[in-house]
């Protein structure tokens, strides 16, 4: 690689097909604005376009578009993949452009110390450009930025300044972190039409919240991450206070936590312990033009198996209530507990009255409870029963449960059973005396998912082992007996018995394998690869969860070359690429890259074009009808938290690619942008 190497390559790709409408206009005020701010902050920087599968009635993309008589310090290459190479493809012919394969390509050959994949309708701000002509990028790092959508008549031919003057103005929805949201006309992102405060309110939910969901009974609520944002508008001076309808969640294990009340500068202003749902009430002396809040959960943080997200709690009210004057008690917090949750109750709420017009009321009631239980012994919809005979105990090795535990359940590709207390385990001594009993365990709810003795004991009441269980582990146990003799083992964790607010059941571990040492021909039975890497990492812990911002991240992912070769680029699926840049984030963050995000008042800013050629909350029922009528394969959400679940639990991130990922082992055409002149560095401001 030469020293005078670019700083920085931006890899995009395309083909002259109209894809969207106006593909061409989009692509030129990109390439307009682009080189323009190069020349302005003077970035050394390449841009590799990937003209892939180009049609063959049309010119390719680098006759297509119109270039400045000298591009500055921005050198263009053009890398062709010709129909023959696409041809290779299961969907070719439904599928005109594979996204990420040809981002691929760019990537593998592109010259810059660091890679910035993102897409052909894209303007940069001002900011953001000068922060990489700073030279501050760093190595270990993954970029990333929340994505602003604007309309789509920015003007080509205008200056870098008029045009990022009219997206500042002319803005449709933010693409953050907790999700897509419309925005207000001065850019604050914008309530929903069914959501946890009214409009005109003059509330508005800025970051660390979840977009709206709604319970059983159609009630709105918003799930909360950390320093959730809360903005009040006011102009009279008049003191209110701003009052919270607050539950813990799963983020803070349902238990009591700290709810801490930040300034704008994130200095706590009070605090208090949220037990259950209860009414939160912050008081504002002095209702300004703006007053902005923040909302803490100490100790929050824990995510779940089912879902990436750090759920801490979730509000199902936010209301603001003018005051004519100031309220006695000097507090500005002020915690009062609602009613507890009653399961009859929330039930009949969510439909349930009709059992008791069936019968009479005690039988409408044993049947509500009944019914009630089985819903909370459910929580989680994507729980399924595994089909007989893949189990996570070794039945042909002699092993087999017995009172204490629950059904086999299924998760996003992990097969478990959850233990209560004194759980038995029924197991035939095995020929080979040296073998062990070896069980992947983790501790549940039960334990308040904190670390725990395992104790195994033998029928005599002698203790076996006992096994200090932290996180997920592989514990091995030596079982003595004569070969071909049963015992009934009992496995006991002091401290257990506890139920989680939305299981009744109580789950004090469980149980991912269990086989004697060596048994490797049963591997296969299991729904995941976790036996394998732990007896060929038995040293891997379970790292702890991190929700990335992948929401947009095809548009914007920067990264260091060596971590993007490293990682092989993104998986090479034959597939729509929905999804495929979320995994391949979470690659990077398990191979060691620590996700930066880039803050206002740096942006990127995409220009809006026809519904369904890529995913917009409008859109998405478009582009999901063409994938379906074509045929086309894409990536699941279930299906990508179960790869985050594995690469979390290995602790290391999965590699999808061969090394001829990119098309590696072709070569193809490429073109370098000519210079016309050659202009001094001064000349280039």
């Amino acid at each position: 690689m030469p020293e005078n190497r670019p700083y920085v390559s931006v890899v995009v790709t395309a083909r002259n097909d109209d894809h969207g409408g106006d593909l061409l206009r989009r692509m030129q005020t990109f390439v307009n604005a682009w080189i323009g701010q190069c020349k302005r902050h003077r970035l050394c920087a390449e841009l590799v376009v990937v003209d892939w599968n180009p049609p063959a009635d049309r010119p390719p993309l680098m006759a297509a578009l119109q270039w400045p008589a000298d591009t500055g310090p921005c050198q263009v290459r053009f890398i062709q993949v010709p129909r023959e190479l696409h041809q290779r493809y299961l969907h070719a012919e439904a599928l005109p452009l594979y996204q990420m394969i040809a981002k691929n390509v760019g990537i593998r050959r592109s010259r810059g110390r660091f890679i910035l994949a993102t897409n052909i309708d894209i303007l940069f701000s001002d900011e953001l450009v000068r922060f990489l002509a700073e030279g501050r990028l760093e190595t270990g790092c993954m970029y990333r930025i929340d994505r602003h959508d604007v309309m789509s008549d920015v003007p080509v031919s205008a200056t870098v300044e008029e045009q990022l003057e009219y997206c500042r103005s002319h803005l449709l929805r933010v693409n953050a972190g907790e999700g897509t949201f419309s925005v207000t006309g001065d850019g604050k992102r914008a309530l929903s039409g069914v959501d946890i405060a009214d409009p005109g309110s003059g509330i508005h939910l800025g970051a660390g919240w979840f977009s709206p969901e709604r319970t059983p009974s159609e009630q709105a609520f918003r799930w909360v991450e950390n320093d959730a944002e809360v903005v009040i508008e006011g102009a009279d001076g008049a003191p209110a206070k701003l009052v919270f309808d607050v539950e813990p969640g799963p983020g803070v294990n349902y238990q009591p936590f700290v709810l801490q009340v930040l300034d704008a500068q994130r200095i706590v202003l009070a605090q208090d312990v949220i037990r259950r749902r209860c009414r939160v009430e912050v008081s504002i002396p002095e209702l300004r033009q703006e007053a902005r809040f923040f909302l803490r959960a100490l100790a929050g943080g824990r995510s779940t198996d089912h879902d990436p997200r750090v759920l801490n709690f979730r509000v199902y009210r936010c209301s603001l209530e003018t005051l004519a004057a100031a309220p006695e008690s000097p507090a500005i917090l002020r915690v009062t507990p609602l009613g507890r949750t009653d399961p009859v109750r929330t039930f009949i709420r969510a439909g349930g009255r009709r059992f008791f017009t069936e019968g009479g009321i005690r039988q409408g009631m044993r049947r509500a409870l009944y019914f009630a239980l089985q819903r909370y012994r459910r929580p989680r919809r994507l729980v399924s029963v595994v089909p007989p005979g893949e189990d996570v105990f070794d039945f042909e090795q002699g092993i087999a449960p017995g009172s204490g535990w629950y059904d086999l359940e299924y998760v996003l590709g992990e097969s478990f059973r959850w233990a209560r207390n004194d759980a038995e385990l029924r197991v035939r001594i095995p020929h080979d005396a040296s073998r062990k009993l070896v069980l992947h365990i983790e501790p549940g709810p039960g334990l308040g998912w904190r670390p725990f003795d395992l104790s195994v004991l033998h029928p005599s009441g002698q203790t076996l082992a006992k096994v200090k269980v932290q996180k997920l582990e592989r514990v091995e146990i030596a079982v003595p007996g004569k070969p071909g003799e049963t015992q009934a083992l009992v496995l006991r964790c002091p401290g257990g018995g506890s139920h989680s607010a939305t299981d009744l059941r109580v789950l004090n571990f469980r149980v991912f394998w269990c086989s004697w040492s060596g048994s490797h021909q049963s591997i296969g039975k299991t729904k995941s690869d976790l036996e394998f890497w732990l007896h060929a990492k038995p040293e891997s812990k379970v790292t702890p969860a991190r929700y990335l911002h992948t929401n947009a991240c095809g548009d914007f992912t920067l990264m260091a070359r060596e971590h993007w070769l490293d990682l092989r680029g993104y998986p090479e699926f034959d597939m729509y690429s929905f999804h495929i840049d979320s995994l391949l984030c979470y690659a990077a963050h398990h191979a060691g890259a620590s996700e930066v995000l880039l803050k206002e008042p740096m942006r990127i800013y995409h220009i809006e074009h026809g519904q369904g050629s890529g995913w917009t909350p409008e859109g998405q029922d478009q582009l999901f009808r063409r994938l379906q009528t074509k045929r086309i394969p894409f990536l699941t959400y279930e299906e990508l938290v179960r790869w985050i679940v594995q690469m979390r639990r290995l602790n290391c991130p999965v590699i999808f690619n061969r090394e001829n990922w990119g098309l590696g082992e072709f070569e193809l055409p490429e073109t370098e942008l000519p210079k016309q002149r050659e202009l001094s560095r001064a000349q280039w401001a």
